[in-house]
């Protein structure tokens, strides 16, 4: 790869979520930035209709069950025919990645549509320090990790989102010893044995922790809690895709999935955390967990 003299300029397609995987320089800061400003700032209806027309488009909607395959599906993913679907297994090869896929897609879509729906209820200024909030947890990222190469591979664009999962995992509430600093950047889908690692991971980490404590720490009028779920929702949308990335999964995701006021209503049926205690179990059994 060739060094440039600066970075190039930020991937609109990137930003705009037109696109499933990320190469861009921002190494995901910047990835479904509108949407994620769209939701912190969603102030009626209108706007609440647009968003969920807009999430529609980018993850696909909201399946009947597991062997719906008329319903829009987000567009990189291997949608089985419908032919093949009624017999297919959906623990193994095929159906198992149309099931797991399914699961992030529809989970970080119902999180989207929660977040929106707290905007309409909550005052103009609340909405406005939640976009500001986003903005310091996206656009001011960019400057601490971006590249100044060309990513040839997507895996270096899921650096952002393993310094999110990292600072979230104090959240989480397991009694169990902190894991490895490795694992956070695990990059599998749930039944692969071996994940590979974003290189660059290592040179940004520690400034990338450093802003986002700084964030919240200097964010005063939200509540820690709003804080939470708002950086969670920047982790799993970041993502370039959810599907290879555990600790997303697991830090931003799955808090959303476990809420006891999941799903939201008329939302999904199939992220819910039955379905998702299966997917921990197989990213578990690989030790990438």
């Amino acid at each position: 790869m060739t060094e440039t003299t600066s970075p190039p300029p930020h991937n609109a397609s990137c930003e705009n979520a037109e696109q499933a995987n990320c190469h861009c320089h921002c190494r995901g800061a910047g990835h479904q930035k509108n949407l994620l400003i769209r939701a912190a700032r969603c102030p009626d209806s209108g706007e609440y209709e647009s968003l969920r027309g807009s999430l529609q488009e980018v993850l696909g909607g909201f399946h009947r069950d597991a062997r719906d395959v008329s319903t829009r599906t987000r567009p990189a993913r291997n949608v089985p025919t419908q032919a093949e679907i009624p017999t297919l297994a959906l623990n193994k090869k095929k159906g198992a990645t149309w099931l797991e896929t399914l699961l992030v897609d529809e989970a970080l879509h119902g999180a989207f549509l929660k977040l929106a729906a707290a905007s309409l209820r909550s005052s103009a200024q609340t909405r406005e320090s939640q976009e500001k909030f986003v903005i310091k947890a996206t656009s001011d990222a960019i400057p601490i990790v971006e590249s100044k190469v060309t990513l040839k591979s997507v895996t270096e664009a899921h650096v952002w989102c393993s310094i999110v999962s990292e600072f979230l995992s104090q959240f989480s509430g397991d009694e169990a010893d902190s894991p490895a600093p490795e694992i956070f950047s695990s990059i599998c889908y749930p039944r692969k044995s071996r994940g590979g690692r974003p290189s660059s991971l290592k040179d940004v980490r520690d400034l990338g922790l450093q802003h986002i404590a700084g964030t919240f720490r200097t964010t005063r009028d939200l509540p820690e809690a709003t804080k939470i779920d708002y950086m969670r929702l920047v982790g799993a949308a970041t993502c370039p895709d959810l599907w290879r990335h555990a600790s997303a999964v697991r830090y931003c995701l799955s808090p959303f999935v476990s809420d006891e006021s999941w799903p939201p209503r008329g939302t999904t049926k199939l992220a819910v955390p039955s379905n998702f205690n299966e997917l921990e179990s197989r990213w578990k059994k690989r030790g990438h967990w």
